[in-house]
């Protein structure tokens, strides 16, 4: 079959371009595609994106195609800041960008020019496009002349087509006699349109806004490069063309998205706004501009809606590269970032050529950085340098490098960061960002505050909890007849030698920070000491609130909690500030009603050496000295995962443990398992927060993002309580197709109806809560400790040893939070199964991973397991198939054959079986094929007969023996699995098929099957052969030659008809003749009882493997 194909228009040629696509190519892969057949570089290809033609709604870069899909445009959708820019940077997009403006103008599209008001315009433009062509093509004037209508502008052919002849004429004679080249024509046509359309490629989108409560039917246009007001601007409907300036580009902070179109548009300063658009499509086109603007002028690396991002960023990420930003800047980051120390490098994209790398090592003289190539080839490997090792991964090619006598050391890889300026951020403008302020007033200055203005509550204080400060409640009399609630902070005399300096430190820090989720420090005050005056919280910590409260606060009060803590977050790192202690207890609630639930972060207070009790908030690269944790941003976002558990657990204390323990269960991969109250979600945040690769974990803005866009789903349906439709099945699904933008986890299965939970969660599930641990060369480099490195697994303690007072189950919510729990179901008094994500899906099944905990036994770690169940919209008749099912596979015990470890009833029947790693063979055979060789397939086919064999003597006929349906567990072993269509034989040796209420694999199925109905192991030995086919065929079905003529039929009446007249599958390419000829051709009898049997086929393999 030939290969699908998206008819694109570009502004090039008429003819447009026949782009080969499969369902997994993106929008952004084709536009690679057209930027490579255009000559377009790496960098200037990210101005470019696909338009439906005929619409004006663009495709997000992640967006895929159907099986017809409509035909597209190729545009340049990003405006650079300056023509002159584009011109060096690209000239290729800059003769694009030429021809598009071209189009429009002779096409009428561009909006800001009306013909009434630029009709002079209109005909110089036409008139310059002719002297550009008489220059690039070297036409005579006369012929331009004559072929005039090409070149001016439709409208003004259709006002005055009689009388622009002679201007024309006079004109092009005056500039004939000019000295210039085409593209100085071709910059100075566009330096005129954009002189009468300043704003050409803004974009105007219809919606309906929500304004603090006020509701409008506006225009929305992005316009990035107006010349006094750039940035995002409003007009009421009722009132065209009075635009109102939202906020800038460079004020976004996030987009979180609804499936009814709406989106809150979040930004740095100032409430958010709400939108709702008529349609999906336009949301996302909408969103695609804002994120494309966002990361060309502010954060190349950072996608400002979770669900619109970008793919190659996900692959840069997994590499720590950073993209094409050239060598000059790659050795300035070297030198400002680690003084070119020997061992440091820098991965980059190529600037001109697609799919090559350079890594810039810093060497051992001390000189600059010195530069080598990394060319990508077939699939994920790379070639380094003029080594011709095939590399699979930027760890292996560390491990091959990692002698630091060697002439090449690779020992650290700076990875790109959020706030590199580098030459990446194309329409970053050449001016300063303005000083404009949103919806908030300039935040007024801290203040010196007089002792008269304070009334101090001298029995009103509490001690801090290291002892060094006590905070008083206090009045603040603002002016006469207006006081207010203040915290009064003041550092104990007995400390003020030691920690005077640390206290005004803190205080320089935080007087500056304004955010409505950090706790405000209004100023200071000169008493006998210096006292801090701040905001007052009068509910007090969240974790004590949280222990006494806890009949009262829902889940989705504990997800705004997380949505401050994570603004607080994101605050501080703006603002370089490194918290230092982020804990439950540093959060203070300002405000819990029935529609909200306010907290805001305190001040880490005067820093003393972390004790051993906070390993638990500490990361695993500060191990070694701990007090390594209050300089790194890095060390917050894992403290910002152990304190939303925290939230989670509603405020459970971790009692203390060995610290030396508990440092080796981190270290060992393992994590804090789920608590009971926690979505999936969340929780696939909080393993994200304790990456043991500081670099890999998640954003401070990435996690305000991605809690918000939780948030924004479960607030808007407080009040009508359907919180629960957040985490529905279908919610997470949708959201799990989309991206993910950059997760890496296994989207798992929440609770739902369908799925309820127990009332109780397991402390002991480590496995379930691991995270995959890179090779020990990495690891030693990010511990920075030899000593903690090189932990055995025999020390890797159980959960239950460290934290042995932590009773998870005591953590429970109101009935509201049931559907975003974990699927949590009893197989048997000993163990239970925890249930994850769907992998797979056949006729009537679904199949799901989990994991299979056991509660007694401590020294049994939990075991990955599948989980078999019925969809949803199966028929009642499929609870027999599956039943049947369930009987038959009991009775199996072969170690070729899944095995069945146990059988749920409640809530609903479930089949439990060994988990299998490498998934089925045919994918297998697809993904490893350059690789795959004879004898490992004879060992499988050998595994398959065996397998078959034991069911044959069992009187079972398997009916769906396919390459699907074998499943790999490693290089030498393959399984048998679903007994869907298996059956029973009775007295007689065959099985005869009654009411067919399926698909049937007809490809696989024997004559007398086809013809019949007829079953058995005959038949399955038919299927074995076919299967073999599709084996030594590298997981391609194989295919009878069919006449066209006969091709009318029904498929099985064709088939059939062709398999009597003695067609049979021909011989794989790659497989050898004595395997078709003794093995796989005998299969294909017409005669079933001429077939071998499997124990006569299992004699031939193994033949074959030892000669």
């Amino acid at each position: 079959m030939s290969d699908s194909v998206i008819t694109v228009n570009t502004v090039l040629d008429c003819k447009p371009i026949l782009v080969p696509y499969t369902p997994t190519t993106t929008c952004e892969d084709i536009c690679i595609y057209l930027c490579k057949q255009l000559n377009i570089g790496a960098i200037a290809r990210h101005l470019f994106a696909i338009r439906i033609t005929g619409k004006n709604v663009f495709l997000m870069p992640a967006a895929t195609f159907g099986d017809k899909p409509a035909a597209v445009d190729f545009r340049m959708r990003l405006k650079v800041a300056s023509i002159d820019s584009l011109k060096k940077l690209d000239m290729n997009a800059f003769n694009y960008y030429f021809h598009q403006a071209r189009g429009d103008v002779l096409n009428n599209r561009v909006p800001d020019i009306i013909y009434e008001k630029y009709k002079r315009e209109l005909v110089g433009l036409g008139i310059t496009d002719m002297y550009r062509v008489m220059l690039e093509k070297d036409i005579s004037r006369e012929s331009v002349e004559n072929d005039y209508k090409k070149y001016i502008p439709k409208e003004v052919l259709k006002r005055h087509a009689f009388f622009i002849k002679r201007p024309i004429h006079d004109t092009l004679g005056k500039l004939q006699k000019s000295v210039h080249d085409a593209f100085y024509v071709k910059e100075e046509y566009i330096r005129q349109l954009e002189i009468i359309a300043p704003e050409y490629l803004s974009e105007v989108y219809k919606a309906v806004m929500d304004d603090n409560g006020s509701i409008s039917s506006v225009y929305i246009k992005v316009s990035p490069y107006h010349p006094t007001e750039p940035g995002i601007k409003y007009c009421l409907e009722s009132k065209k063309e009075q635009w109102v300036l939202k906020c800038t580009i460079e004020e976004l902070g996030f987009i979180s998205i609804r499936n009814d179109s709406t989106t809150e548009i979040s930004r740095k300063n100032g409430i958010p706004f709400y939108l709702k658009f008529n349609s999906m499509a336009t949301m996302y086109s909408f969103i695609s501009l804002l994120d494309g603007y966002y990361r060309l002028t502010c954060k190349w690396i950072f996608n400002i809606c979770r669900e619109v991002y970008t793919p190659s960023l996900k692959k840069l990420y997994a590499m720590k590269c950073h993209g094409p930003v050239g060598g000059q800047f790659s050795y300035a980051k070297l030198e400002s970032k680690r003084s070119n120390k020997p061992g440091c490098f820098i991965i980059r994209e190529s600037e001109s050529k697609y799919n090559h790398y350079y890594i810039d090592v810093c060497m051992k003289e001390g000189l600059k950085p010195k530069t080598f190539k990394l060319e990508k080839i077939t699939g994920d490997e790379f070639i380094f340098n003029d080594d011709l090792t095939r590399y699979k991964s930027i760890q292996q090619l560390m491990a091959a490098y990692s002698d630091p006598n060697g002439a090449i050391y690779l020992q650290e890889c700076l990875p790109p960061s959020e706030y590199d300026v580098s030459p990446l951020l194309l329409c970053r403008s050449e001016k300063e960002p303005g000083g404009f302020a949103s919806d908030v007033s300039i935040p007024t200055s801290p203040l010196c505050i007089s002792c008269k203005d304070l009334q101090v509550y001298k029995l009103n204080k509490k001690e801090g909890v290291r002892g060094l400060t006590v905070v008083f409640r206090s009045k603040w009399i603002i002016t006469k007849g207006k006081k207010i609630d203040v915290a009064v902070k003041m550092l104990k005399q007995e400390c003020s030698e030691k920690y005077l300096k640390d206290f005004l430190s803190l205080a320089g820090q935080w007087v500056f920070l304004q955010s409505s989720s950090i706790v405000r420090l209004y100023g200071i005050a000169f008493t006998s000491g210096i006292s801090l005056v701040s905001e007052y919280i009068t509910l007090g910590p969240l974790d004590q609130y949280l222990r006494e409260k806890k009949g009262i606060v829902k889940t989705v009060d504990l997800i705004e909690a997380a949505s401050s803590l994570a603004s607080a977050l994101w605050h501080l790192t703006e603002n370089n500030i490194v918290h230092g202690r982020i804990r439950c207890r540093k959060l203070l609630v300002s405000l819990h009603d029935e529609n909200s639930f306010t907290v805001k972060l305190a001040d880490p207070g005067i820093h003393t050496e972390y004790v051993s009790s906070e390993v638990h908030w500490i990361p695993v690269e500060c191990y070694s000295k701990l007090d390594y944790a209050k300089h790194s941003i890095e060390a917050d976002v894992w403290a910002f995962g152990t304190t939303l558990w925290e939230i989670f657990m509603y405020g459970e204390e971790i009692k203390p443990s060995d610290h030396g323990q508990a440092m080796r269960f981190y270290l060992s991969g393992k994590r804090l398992p789920q608590p009971l109250t926690c979505s999936n979600e969340i929780y696939a945040l909080m393993k994200e927060c304790w990456d043991i690769d500081p670099h890999k974990r998640k954003k401070p803005q990435a996690i305000m993002r991605d809690v918000s866009q939780i948030l924004y789903q479960v607030y808007n349906s407080r009040r009508t309580h359907s919180y629960h439709k957040v985490f529905s099945r279908t919610a997470v699904t949708a959201s799990s197709t989309s991206i993910s933008s950059y997760n890496t986890e296994t989207t798992t299965v929440p609770c739902t109806e369908e799925f309820p939970c127990t009332s109780g969660t397991s402390s002991r599930a480590p496995s379930e809560c691991s995270v995959s641990l890179s090779g020990g060369h990495s690891q030693n480099w990010l511990l920075g400790s030899q000593e903690l490195a090189d932990v055995e697994d025999s020390d890797i303690c159980d959960m239950s040893n460290i934290f042995p007072n932590l009773n998870i189950s005591t953590a429970t919510t109101s009935l509201d939070s049931l559907n975003s729990m974990l699927s949590i179901f009893e197989l048997d008094g000993n163990c239970n199964v925890v249930l994850q994500g769907r992998i797979g899906q056949g006729f009537y099944g679904e199949v799901y991973k989990g994991t299979l905990e056991y509660i007694d036994g401590e020294d049994k770690e939990p075991r990955k397991v599948a989980v078999k169940k019925l969809k949803t919209t199966a028929k009642s008749s499929c609870l027999q198939d599956f039943e049947r099912e369930i009987n038959i596979m009991k009775a199996l015990e072969h170690p070729n054959i899944v095995s069945i470890l146990g059988v749920l009833r409640e809530p609903e029947i479930s089949l439990v079986m060994e988990f299998v790693p490498h998934g089925s063979l045919q994918s297998y055979l697809k993904i490893n094929k350059e690789r795959l060789e004879e004898p490992q397939l004879l060992k499988y086919a050998l595994d398959i007969a065996e397998g078959m064999d034991y069911l044959g003597k069992k009187s079972i006929v398997h009916r769906d023996l396919a390459a699907r349906n074998i499943l790999v567990v490693d290089e030498n072993q393959v399984k048998i699995s679903d007994f869907g269509l298996a059956q029973v034989m009775g007295t007689n040796d065959y099985y005869i098929l009654k009411t067919p209420n399926r698909e049937l694999p007809i490809k696989w199925y024997a004559p007398e099957s086809l013809r019949d109905g007829k079953f058995s192991v005959r038949s399955d030995v038919w299927s074995y052969g076919v299967t073999l086919c599709e084996m030594f065929n590298y997981g391609e079905e194989p295919n009878l030659m069919i006449p066209e003529e006969e091709m009318e039929a029904p498929q099985q009446q064709i088939l059939l008809q062709a398999l009597e007249k003695g067609a049979r599958f021909p011989c794989p390419p790659k497989c050898s003749n004595a395997i078709y000829v003794r093995i796989i051709r005998p299969c294909w009898q017409a005669e079933s009882h001429l077939r071998p049997p499997f124990c006569k086929l299992i004699e031939e393999v193994k033949d074959l493997l030892n000669n």
